[in-house]
């Protein structure tokens, strides 16, 4: 008997890692919304079990792709763990990446300067993130041959985990704390096609909280060669990025803050890795005020006024240069 595992099988491996993810990502939140004060005794415990499974999905990933596609791969999506295998398999179409079709549609442009240093960067997610619209903001920037580009991600606006036109949305959440794509990702990446990202072209990714997951997914892609375009740079505000692996990354730079609860969610701190520097401060606030922008960009003027770190900080706030062109993009999900 053949006692290689089928790419059937590897699939449906695959699929219950990442949905017991999932669902212990939810509980997690519960714990952390409803009774905060065990939220340290959970991350004791729950942490290295995630940390276990995230490997365990990136290794069934490496055995796929010697029987699929790798972008047949990658729209892989979950289910809930309490149900059983059978069920879990025979549900898997429904939940699949493209039965929710995601989407990308212009809005506006407009010509702006570069932001001068890395607090202006930070006051533009701020401005973005405070719409409450799920509209990504691009900017073009000339650079030799090429083109740079800056894309500013929002973070999580809808806490619904039924699926609304807004893919910026609790279930997007579930999905990247998973390993997995989102509708967001996804509608993510078509915008930046839209607006012309293309081959050796080299990005920046600048997310808050669900948009760092976000960048941090798209990054991962660039690093393994699935799409055109360099990400050079990933940016991070209150994202919870802990089980993400360094070496599959290219240069990251997380801001947490010690008083927000969300960028714990993953139950494991960020790799000291050479290429992914984790900048801490403390704004005291409550849970809700203490993950917005505003406690960043506080954060942000601490370190700037600090000189720690300055090198880097200045690389980040020289990526681009003379004027942009703006292109904004409302993404949607159905």
């Amino acid at each position: 008997m053949d006692s290689r595992a089928s790419s059937l099988e590897i699939e449906r491996v695959r699929s219950a890692i990442v949905a017991s993810i999932e669902l212990l990502s939810v509980e997690a939140l519960a714990v952390v919304l409803l009774t905060p004060v065990r939220f340290g005794q959970l991350l004791l415990r729950l942490g290295p079990v995630l940390w276990r499974l995230r490997r365990l999905a990136i290794a069934c990933d490496s055995a796929l792709i010697g029987y699929v596609d790798t972008e047949t791969l990658l729209v892989s999506n979950l289910n809930d763990f309490r149900t059983a295998l059978p069920v879990l398999a025979n549900r898997l179409p429904d939940l699949a990446a493209g039965s929710t079709l995601a989407w990308a549609s212009p809005r506006a442009t407009n010509i702006v300067a570069t932001p001068p240093t890395l607090l202006q960067l930070a006051a533009r997610l701020r401005l973005l993130s405070n719409s409450g619209q799920p509209v990504v903001r691009i900017e073009q920037y000339r650079f030799g041959e090429h083109n740079r580009f800056i894309v500013y991600i929002p973070g999580t606006q809808n806490l619904s985990l039924k699926t609304t036109s807004n893919p910026f949305d609790m279930r997007s959440n579930l999905l990247l704390l998973a390993g997995g794509r989102s509708a967001a990702s996804r509608a993510t990446e078509l915008s930046m096609r839209r607006a012309g990202v293309g081959a050796q072209d080299e990005v920046m990714l600048v997310g808050h909280s669900q948009g760092g997951l976000i960048a941090l997914d798209l990054a991962r892609r660039s690093a393994s060669g699935l799409v055109p375009y360099r990400v050079e740079h990933v940016v991070t505000f209150g994202t919870p990025a802990g089980l993400n692996i360094a070496n599959t990354l290219p240069n990251v730079v997380s801001f947490e803050n010690r008083a927000d609860l969300v960028p714990k969610l993953e139950f494991r701190d960020n790799q000291p890795e050479k290429n992914w520097l984790t900048l801490e401060g403390t704004v005291l606030d409550n849970p809700i005020d203490a993950h917005r922008m505003e406690s960043y960009e506080q954060i942000l003027v601490e370190k700037l006024a600090s000189g720690e770190n300055r090198a880097t900080l200045e690389e980040l706030g020289g990526f681009a240069s003379g004027k942009a062109r703006v292109s904004y993009f409302e993404l949607g999900q159905r």
